[in-house]
């Protein structure tokens, strides 16, 4: 979740840098309580499944977090949305140990991880800019864009893993 954006995005809309740190460390409540929910659904949630759903949402809530403007709207819409990043965040890393061949397992799943650690280290610089001369919604717009590349992705062209063996997988 790109914290120093949405940061940034409630100054942009006036909001104070106090009341700016507040409503960021609000959302991060999100943490705890996703990592507590995927412990119920990701074993019993198809994963291909879960991660559409919590793209979904993220994309969803992060429009609407965007556009807000009430406190307790910005709260509310920022720990949903941190939540459920901490679920799609969950499902997807499990998801990503399953779908690998053994032989060359640990070795994608930390490329694998290594480029989305990449990726997140660049979206301030992209994603900045873009809130300083468009503003918050087309910022959470283009991220919800990217959502909706992933659903696709994983909707169209992941296998199904979910309750199956690794050897069935990778077959």
């Amino acid at each position: 979740f790109p914290y120093t954006t949405l940061f940034r995005s409630l100054a942009n809309k006036g909001f104070s840098i106090l009341a700016s740190l507040t409503y960021t460390t609000i959302a991060f409540l999100g943490y705890p309580l996703g990592s507590a929910l995927s412990i119920l659904v990701v074993e019993e949630v198809d994963r291909r499944l879960l991660i559409i759903i919590s793209a979904f949402a993220m994309a969803t809530f992060g429009v609407a977090l965007g556009s807000a403007t009430s406190p307790f709207f910005i709260g509310t819409l920022g720990i949903l949305y941190t939540l459920v990043s901490n679920i799609f965040s969950n499902a997807f890393h499990v998801f990503q140990g399953e779908i690998f061949p053994t032989a060359i397992r640990a070795r994608a799943a930390g490329s694998a991880y290594g480029l989305s650690r990449l990726s997140s280290a660049a979206m301030p610089f992209i994603l900045l800019p873009v809130l300083n001369k468009h503003g918050a919604g087309v910022m959470f717009a283009i991220v919800a864009g990217a959502m909706l590349i992933v659903i696709f992705d994983i909707g169209l062209f992941a296998p199904r893993t979910t309750g199956r063996k690794l050897d069935d997988i990778a077959a």
